[in-house]
């Protein structure tokens, strides 16, 4: 039996049996978000990391709001981005564990995520390769370009992510729940949210929890990370029974860098996002790293799958970064001059090698991604 067939215990303030009135708020509206300090954390972190601390009434409110959506979605679906990583695997899980429903992948595993659930024992949720007519909500995204086939925007429900609300988010008919708050992780806005309504996830679940917040965070060294994805991860890894989650984090990593059988084009799209800038219908993959090397040896290969990639998918950009976690430092590939400019214009330096080296530069969603829409968006209005 696998953790979601644990029997859990729910007190009185489960979401279940009504909503607690300590937990963060859940912004309403067609297209919203909030930026929310979960009040199971001090206001000094709140203030630190640039949150607002909501009061309890208008976080009964959102969250009765929540319930009232969910209420009666028999078969309700949460899950995230076409190809998953590991944060919007474990997103769902937590959130199906919480709110009630199931997680269903839109695509396969990769190699850190499958690494993840099998160190942690826990279940692999459904492949779902159409989801019409699927009642679902969203985690870890918000971008239209990134909404998984099938999907009937009548049929979201609720979102939560902790990405920018960027140049393509979803069209919603509808009022729906959505939270967004400027974390490390979706994992780690669901770690806060259980922890507010009492709950403890089983092992297994905590496991994956963990292996989330550490995947996107590069074990809390990402630009990204905030006090909440340390607090959290420390707690996860006791839920989980682990004692040492930085070598945990290690060996994961190891297993997200062995790309030795995988085909260049495999490479790029593992972890690859599509976007809107300006627009512009961007493509962005990253292969976080430990053996960087590996991966530029097979530049020229990338190179090629970058350009075929960018033809067949109908991009007008489409850049690729290994991004090398040891030396904290990205390389960025592309297929033709019109990117090579691009990435020139977004990160600066000069090419060496058929490449161009940005030291720092280790984060997709803080730095690589918002540097590539200024460049594109300003070349677009020259």
């Amino acid at each position: 039996m696998g953790f979601l067939d644990a029997k859990r215990t729910e007190p009185d303030n489960h979401p279940a049996k009504g909503r607690s009135n300590r937990m963060a708020a859940i912004a309403i509206g067609l297209i919203g978000f909030c930026l929310v300090a979960g009040p199971a954390i001090s206001d000094s972190i709140a203030s630190e990391q640039g949150a607002a601390t909501t009061s309890g009434s208008s976080a009964t409110a959102a969250l009765d709001y929540l319930a009232k959506e969910l209420q009666g979605r028999e078969g309700l679906i949460w899950t995230g981005h076409t190809n998953p990583d590991t944060d919007s695997l474990g997103a769902s899980l937590l959130a199906a564990f919480l709110h009630g429903g199931q997680s269903g992948l839109p695509g396969p595993l990769n190699p850190e995520s499958r690494f993840a659930l099998d160190q942690c024992n826990a279940d692999e949720p459904e492949v779902i390769a159409d989801f019409s007519g699927r009642p679902v909500a969203l985690v870890d995204f918000n971008q239209s370009t990134q909404l998984p086939p099938g999907i009937d925007p009548d049929l979201i429900a609720a979102i939560i992510d902790h990405h920018a609300i960027g140049g393509s988010p979803l069209n919603l008919p509808d009022v729906i729940s959505i939270e967004i708050r400027p974390w490390g992780s979706t994992a780690t806005i669901l770690a806060d949210q259980a922890k507010m309504l009492g709950i403890e996830f089983p092992a297994a679940l905590a496991c994956v929890g963990l292996a989330a917040i550490l995947s996107d965070t590069i074990n809390l060294t990402s630009p990204t990370t905030t006090d909440y994805d340390r607090t959290y991860a420390h707690e996860l890894a006791q839920q989980a029974g682990i004692d040492d989650f930085n070598e945990f984090a290690g060996r994961m990593l190891l297993a997200k860098s062995d790309l030795s059988g995988f085909s260049a084009e495999d490479i790029v799209m593992l972890d690859y996002k599509d976007f809107d800038f300006g627009g512009q219908k961007v493509g962005i993959g990253v292969a976080e790293t430990l053996t960087g090397q590996e991966l530029i040896d097979r530049r020229y290969e990338l190179k090629s799958a970058i350009e075929a990639l960018k033809r067949k998918r109908g991009l007008d950009h489409l850049i690729f970064a290994i991004v090398d976690t040891r030396d904290q430092k990205s390389y960025l590939l592309w297929g033709d001059d019109a990117d090579r400019d691009i990435v020139l214009a977004a990160f600066g330096g000069a090419v060496a090698d058929d490449m161009l080296v940005a030291d720092g530069v280790v984060s997709r969603k803080r730095q690589i991604g918002p540097a590539i829409q200024r460049a594109v968006e300003n070349a677009k209005s020259d």
